[in-house]
């Protein structure tokens, strides 16, 4: 069920799809207790936490109030604590601070400097078997005047880092305009994954007992990448892997020796995406552009040799499964509008006999699902002027009027998402189904009460919010 944890001001919120911001402590007393890292302002990270079944959550608790507005990310290890690095607010240094895990609260140690030389952006920070931090980050040198992927370790715990501050650490690439890296701890190796120039997505491995990079090997090549792609360990020990190719997502598994072929998962490109194993199957979920401010969370798994067919993820966030156009003085007063709804082609929804989406009053809008939702993305080719409508659901015996949850709106601008309550966890207990012109649904009616002068005509109406990046539980 989908819950509203906290609202947030920062640019990123969750951070870029490689990094990992969620987690669930492995073992003992609070085992499955979820917690997770984000952003509460452009430089305040903090933290929040829920036990089984995670509809109630903690009130945020501070990590720091000196963080850049770019990305963080985080690793917990074995025994509960998180190691969370970021870029330093003033100096874009990289830092590093452990939450230390004790009687099922965390309380936020000394903050470390990894590196203070040049700019440091989007870190990943992983912890290996021998207890060694290990983080990976891009760096910008000024003199070079680009980009590369640097790696250092720790051997305490944080404290130090490779030689001090002043050391960059291993550089993995050459300078590139842009770049982005994933660490794994992967058989006896950690593997740093990463694009390189949007072009090239590949990686490089070291040995727990080496003390040197082996020679990079390439993935994929040839279209855009950046940091849209994710990888994940499987529970028989194989890498997962996630990317955009040259129109369609991709896949490709990796068992230590040798990588598959390319698994096609979805034939139009993402607009984010995230991977987790389930033990040995690969879950895919992505979101697809199907408006100006809507994409549309799914979701595909590998079954055999292929991937399933996406399905909507959320069953209370797609288009509608029925939008209908009533004109109270018309000889038909429904008419039915819901694939024109569904899709961005301008100034096609609204009813024949008016030529706008409601016009007078008692004129209304149907918006029909089988599932719950809590939102209606509405987008007008032309916004009503003069009017007045009142939001109405169905409570088992009558329609009920009710102002959502972001404000009143009367079709009066071009484009809103109107949040009708804050998740779908409030929305009213007492919401019924009930039929509206022989089709039983999940019904909400937009209903007009003062005529339109201009009336409005409809573009697009569905119940997609925007989202733009996803994190997939790390466990």
């Amino acid at each position: 069920m989908q819950k509203l944890i906290d609202t947030v001001n920062s640019y990123y919120a969750t951070g870029i799809h490689p990094q990992a911001k969620i987690f669930k402590v492995p073992l003992g007393q609070y085992q499955d207790r979820v917690v997770i890292i984000y952003p509460k302002t452009a430089n305040q990270l903090v933290y929040v936490w829920s036990d089984p079944p995670y509809l109630s959550w903690s009130e945020p608790a501070s990590v720091g109030t000196d963080s850049a507005d770019y990305p963080a990310s985080a690793f917990m290890d074995s025994t509960g604590n998180i190691y969370v690095v970021y870029t330093q607010q003033t100096t874009l240094y990289l830092l590093e601070r452990k939450l230390n895990f004790s009687q099922g609260s965390w309380s936020p140690g000394t903050v470390n400097t990894v590196c203070s030389v040049g700019q440091s952006y989007f870190p990943q920070i992983i912890k290996d078997t021998m207890n060694r931090l290990w983080v990976s980050w891009t760096y910008y040198d000024p003199a070079a005047e680009c980009y590369f992927i640097q790696v250092k370790t720790s051997q305490d715990d944080g404290a130090t880092w490779g030689t001090g501050p002043s050391d960059p650490g291993p550089t993995l690439t050459n300078g590139s305009a842009s770049c982005f890296s994933q660490l794994l701890l992967h058989s006896s190796f950690v593997r740093c994954f990463y694009s390189n120039d949007s072009t090239l997505l590949a990686f490089r491995s070291r040995g727990l007992q080496s003390s040197e990079w082996d020679s990079q090997e390439t993935i994929y090549s040839g279209s855009p990448i950046d940091d849209n792609f994710c990888a994940d360990l499987s529970s028989d020990n194989k890498v997962g892997i996630i990317f955009p190719g040259a129109s369609s997502l991709l896949y490709r598994e990796f068992d230590g020796n040798s990588w598959s072929g390319l698994y096609p998962v979805e034939s139009s490109l993402p607009s984010s995406l995230a991977i987790k194993f389930m033990g040995n199957v690969p879950y895919v979920f992505f979101t697809k552009g199907i408006g100006d401010g809507q994409n549309q969370l799914f979701c595909s798994y590998k079954e055999g040799s292929s991937f399933t067919t996406p399905i909507s993820f959320e069953p209370g966030q797609k288009p509608f499964d029925q939008v209908l156009c009533y004109d109270d003085s018309a000889g038909n007063k429904y008419y039915d509008r819901t694939i024109p709804a569904s899709d961005s082609n301008p100034a096609d929804v609204y009813h024949p006999t008016s030529g706008a989406l409601i016009k007078d009053a008692d004129d209304a809008i149907y918006l029909g699902m089988d599932a719950k939702f809590n939102l209606v993305r509405i987008i007008l080719s032309t916004a009503g002027v003069g009017g007045a409508v009142k939001w109405q659901v169905w409570n088992g015996e009558t329609w009920s009027d009710f102002v959502p949850h972001s404000g009143s709106y009367h079709l009066d601008s071009p484009e809103k998402t109107v949040i009708l309550w804050q998740d779908l966890s409030s929305v009213p207990s007492d919401w019924q189904i009930c039929p509206v012109n022989g089709v039983a649904k999940f019904w909400i009616r937009i209903v007009t009460v003062t005529p339109f002068v201009t009336s409005p005509i409809g573009t697009q109406i569905t119940a997609v919010p925007e989202i733009k990046f996803l994190k997939a539980l790390k466990v």
